[in-house]
Parts: C-alpha cells; structure tokens; sequence
C-alpha cells in the first residue's frame, strides 16, 4: 500500500486507522512524506507499526474494512485482470460540489476495461485511491513518472496502450475527502490546461498519430478551447450540438468530439456506431 503525504494532519489519522481494520491482515503500508509542513511526518513517525499489497491510497480519504481483502481476493479469482479499482463516495456533503457529484456518478458507471477505455480522455475513469495493481504491470510501464500534469492519468493511459485490463468492483469501498486544500484543487498538475496537455499528448500518440488531421465536433467553449489546443492538428471545425441523420454520413474520420455530458456523448456514440464508424481508431471523445 502506497500513501502519499503531503499537509494531511487533520485527517491523516483517520486515514491511517482505515488502513489498519482492513480484514486483509498482510499487508504493509509504506507512507511517503513529501516535505510536510503541518506535522504530518511527526504523526507518521508516532504511528510507525508493522501494518502490513502493492495498492494506491490517498492520506485524506478512507478505505472501507474489507477494501484490501475484496480487491485481493477479486483478483486472484481473475487472472486477466491487471488493474482493479472500487466505485466510491464523495465526503463531508457540505463540502461536495455539483461537479464532483457528476464526476462521482460517472465514475461509478464505468465498471468495466472497455467503458474506461472509452471514456479515457474525459476523465480519469480510475479514482487513483482505489486502485489495486500487480506489480509486473506496474513494472513494464515504467511505474508513476513526474511530467507535469496528472500522474494517475499518465499511468492509466501508458497502462492501456501497453494492453492491461482494467475493472472495477460495483461496491462503494473508498471515500474521497473533499476540502479546499486538496491537490486536485490546488495543485497546477491538476489544472485544465495540464489534463488538456496530457490528453493532447495522447491524442498525437494514437487516433491522430503519423500526422493524421482531424474534424472537431462539439459547440461552445470546450469547442474552442480543443481547437486552440490542438491547432494545425485540425482540419475541419463543425459546431453541432447532437447528430443530425443527414450529418453523420458525411462525416470522415478521424474525428474529435469534444461533448461534455454523457448523455450527449452516447447519442454521438450510437450514431458513429450505427454509421459504421470504430470508436478509438475512427472517432474518440475528449473534455
């Protein structure tokens, strides 16, 4: 188990107390200071104990009891799984806004490798706390790597185009503890540009590789926003909110959607589909 700690003194000892009533009893937690200012390395030196996976752990959220245990035991049951996470929930309420509340509930619908693999440029489809991974993944990709921008997303998309499979649990086994010092909130890795530097990256690397020019669809300010991100890489800019029966035929690959809700992504996705179109080699979504 890796914890990574950084300013978490209010609530490192709850999250340390989850870690120690998992029901998993073997297993070790290997905590990481970095250059705490708040007593946080004083609280790990107190509790330093033989608790003791190789599993992702965030110092502020907690782990339900049987988290470990559940996740060990799914894995050994299914060998072609590499990568395994948990649905989770977000806390305290009065802390939570509505756009983590989307983001929570449409991390929760991807349960399986293929929807996560879909949905990979919208978000991370893997909440980095709930992950569980074998080591010899891990270790072919060249583990966690510093560039600047989200290091969980990084990892996932080296991790998806060196073939792991992905899944995830439908229990709730993880909390997410939302407050305003939070790196998702504070750290500039996890700003909107970086997320959409990464994603640009990756876009280069697969649908629009070798130079490949593509249309982008969406409306609005994300339509704006790919466009200026992605510049010469765009050959055609068309602002339409849905498909429209006589659109979609005409439209050549490779595109780039830039559709924001998920209600809007599954219309596109069932008309490029039903057009005959393959999602990630003809057509992907982004955010």
């Amino acid at each position: 188990m890796l914890l990574p700690v950084r300013d978490a003194a209010p609530w490192l000892p709850s999250a340390l107390a989850s870690l120690a009533r998992q029901t998993l009893a073997d297993h070790e937690v290997i905590a990481v200071d970095d250059g705490s200012r708040d007593g946080s390395g004083e609280i790990l030196e107190r509790r330093r104990q033989p608790v003791r996976g190789a599993v992702s752990h965030d110092a502020d959220d907690v782990s339900h009891g049987t988290r470990l245990g559940r996740q060990l035991e799914w894995l050994e049951a299914h060998p072609e799984v590499d990568v395994l996470g948990t649905r989770l929930r977000l806390f305290p309420a009065n802390a939570t806004g509505a756009g983590m509340k989307r983001w929570a509930a449409w991390h929760n619908s991807l349960l399986t490798h293929d929807s996560m693999r879909r949905e990979l440029l919208i978000d991370s489809p893997l909440a980095h706390g709930t992950m569980m991974a074998r080591r010899s993944v891990l270790e072919d990709v060249g583990g966690w790597h510093e560039r600047g921008w989200a290091e969980d997303l990084d990892l996932w998309m080296r991790l998806f185009t060196r073939g792991a499979r992905f899944a995830k649990l439908p229990d709730v086994l993880y909390g997410w503890r939302q407050h305003r010092t939070s790196a998702t909130r504070t750290d500039p890795r996890y700003s909107r540009e970086r997320f959409m530097s990464l994603k640009s990256e990756a876009l280069g690397s697969g649908l629009l590789r070798g130079g490949r020019k593509a249309t982008l669809i969406g409306v609005g300010a994300s339509l704006s926003r790919w466009h200026e991100m992605l510049g010469s890489r765009i050959e055609r800019r068309m602002e339409l909110r849905r498909p429209h029966t006589g659109a979609v035929p005409s439209l050549e690959p490779p595109l780039v959607l830039a559709v924001m809700a998920p209600v809007a992504r599954e219309r596109w996705r069932a008309a490029l589909c039903g057009s005959g179109l393959r999602e990630l080699s003809d057509f992907v979504f982004v955010a």
